[in-house]
């Protein structure tokens, strides 16, 4: 039985490759803005003796859409940090198992930091946390890496089909 090879498959591991590409775009948008404002600020402050006010908190918030919008395609494409130095010694039936439980840990892992900082955005909204100068509010950016981690979650589920896949053969 050959699960990798079934169409819900192919079709599950595409959609989470089109978001998990669609999410580090954003991310990426992101990056351009920060070195936009980055830019601003230095010359502002060089050339008209005039920093931009507050940038140094636009490019914190702005950071963490950066950062986890590209926590999904990471994955993907293995630039995702990952300790292999066990796996890699052990194969086939040995190494699917462990990639098996490897997954399951990342999964939990990554389900409960999504679930978590949702709910860190929840508790932001009821204070209305802002930030000190500008009073950007920070909850869409809990929000945010809650969302990233649901592409993760996928990949991951993606990557445990795939080793129960190995287990089968």
């Amino acid at each position: 039985m050959n699960i990798t090879g079934t169409t819900w498959f192919t079709k599950f591991h595409k959609f989470t490759v089109s978001l998990g590409g669609w999410l580090e775009w954003m991310g990426l948008a992101a990056l351009a803005v920060m070195v936009v404002i980055a830019l601003i600020d230095v010359v502002g402050s060089k050339a008209f003796n005039w920093p931009l006010p507050g940038s140094t908190e636009i490019t914190g918030v702005i950071q963490v859409v950066a950062i986890a919008g590209g926590f999904a395609l990471s994955k993907i494409d293995g630039r995702h940090i990952r300790v292999g130095f066990l796996i890699d010694k052990v194969t086939g039936r040995g190494k699917a198992a462990l990639e098996i439980f490897s997954a399951v840990l990342s999964l939990g892992f990554f389900a409960i930091a999504s679930w978590m900082v949702i709910d860190y955005g929840v508790s932001l909204v009821n204070r209305g946390t802002e930030t000190f100068l500008l009073g950007i509010p920070l909850y869409p950016f809990a929000f945010w890496i809650g969302i990233c981690c649901i592409p993760m979650c996928l990949v991951i589920i993606v990557d445990l089909i795939s080793a129960i896949g190995e287990v089968i053969k």
